[in-house]
């Protein structure tokens, strides 16, 4: 395999942040043609984060793989560029606030009247309609209003906390990646193109709720209530660091009792079971936190795998790279970036047929690719 199994597919995006672009990175990694299009001021992540010889990391992370054309879409001119481009995409993908696409033309229904096998996929912060729709919404609103914030603050009237991670923003681009792919595959079937739409709203309550909404899925009285998921601590403090365990199956609990010297916990009627060790997890959690003074995180780490007790120590970021298995499992590779130097890049974690993606490209300069693209396709564009 070359380049992926989307090769030969065609996205145009006009997107900028994360989650579009971390949507069409997937997609590029695996094959994928992206051509990124930006307004003359650029995608605003080219100037955020952390910056070395004029290329910002998070911009560059999501950004591989693309090629980059400068059109202004509220020019009439290049705006008919703009159109030549999607005519010729099996993908369009945006991010702007709902309403704005319409305005230019460039709403799903307009385009897929001129170009019914376009697949034209949208990501809102809330929806396209509805009383919140028009509302600006960045990560953490949506860590707000989702529930994230409050299940972070646990049930005892703590202060809400946000996941110190744009994780609405990453859960959303793996959704909405999945979900073009899935339309590609329909119109392999019908011939025929779709709308997708994905709201970030909907992505992480779909995502929350399995586990961290169980206490409020039925409606009317319950058999059994357990502990809200969010009261699970398994943060565990060592001599010299942290680690994570959860003994909470039936031959790993006992086990565990035995080699931490705390036998007396199996009689313990709240902890005498699978469920009622989950069903009173701020308890359970609390008597496993208490068992691991007298050895290191690496000395912990080892006799408890030693004995069939799955755990892990918790790893600073910066050693992250260096960890064995991530080393192991080539996912961090260096590269040469002309102007930035030596970085770190994270490959793509999905493998086909054993074998993963490749950086084919470096993240683009804003409108590196102008000439190239303009000339491929056959239109103009002014000079600046």
């Amino acid at each position: 395999m070359t380049s992926g199994p989307l090769e030969g597919v065609r996205i145009v995006e006009l997107c900028s942040l994360i989650t579009g672009p971390m949507a069409t990175v997937m997609l590029a990694d695996q094959g994928a043609e992206v051509i990124k299009v930006e307004a003359p001021r650029g995608d605003i992540y080219r100037l955020t984060g952390t910056i070395r010889g004029g290329q910002a990391a998070m911009f560059m992370t999501v950004n591989r793989n693309k090629r980059s054309i400068v059109l202004d879409a509220k020019d009439p001119d290049q705006k008919e560029a703009l159109l030549t481009l999607i005519s010729e995409a099996d993908v369009f993908i945006q991010n702007m606030k709902p309403g704005s696409a319409a305005r230019l033309g460039l709403d799903p229904e307009t385009l897929r009247a001129k170009f019914p096998r376009l697949i034209c996929a949208s990501v809102s912060g809330y929806g396209q309609t509805g009383p919140k729709a028009f509302e600006g919404a960045v990560d953490p609103m949506i860590q707000a209003i989702s529930g994230i914030a409050a299940i972070q603050g646990g049930k005892k009237g703590d202060k809400p906390q946000l996941v110190r991670t744009l994780l609405p923003d990453k859960t959303t681009s793996m959704i909405i990646a999945q979900a073009i792919t899935s339309a590609l595959f329909q119109r392999e079937r019908t011939g025929q193109g779709c709308t997708v739409e994905c709201a970030m709203l909907d992505a992480v309550v779909w995502w929350l709720w399995p586990d961290a909404m169980m206490n409020n899925t039925f409606v009317g009285k319950v058999e059994s209530i357990s502990d809200d998921v969010s009261e699970a601590d398994w943060i565990c403090k060592t001599d010299d660091g942290h680690l994570v365990v959860a003994p909470y199956q039936e031959g790993a609990w006992q086990t565990f009792t035995e080699l931490v010297n705390r036998t007396e916990l199996l009689d313990d009627p709240r902890f005498g079971s699978v469920s009622s060790r989950t069903g009173n997890l701020e308890a359970f959690t609390a008597v496993v936190r208490e068992s691991f003074a007298g050895k290191t995180t690496d000395e912990w780490c080892s006799f408890l795998q030693e004995n069939g007790i799955p755990c892990a120590p918790v790893v600073k970021t910066e050693d992250i790279a260096s960890n064995p298995q991530v080393i192991w499992n080539k996912v961090v590779e260096e590269l040469e970036h002309p102007s930035a130097g030596t970085y770190r890049s994270v490959r793509s974690p999905v493998l086909f047929d054993g074998v993963s993606s490749s950086v084919r490209r470096h993240s683009p300069g804003l409108g590196e690719h102008t000439s190239e693209i303009s000339s491929e396709f056959g239109f103009e564009l002014p000079s600046d």
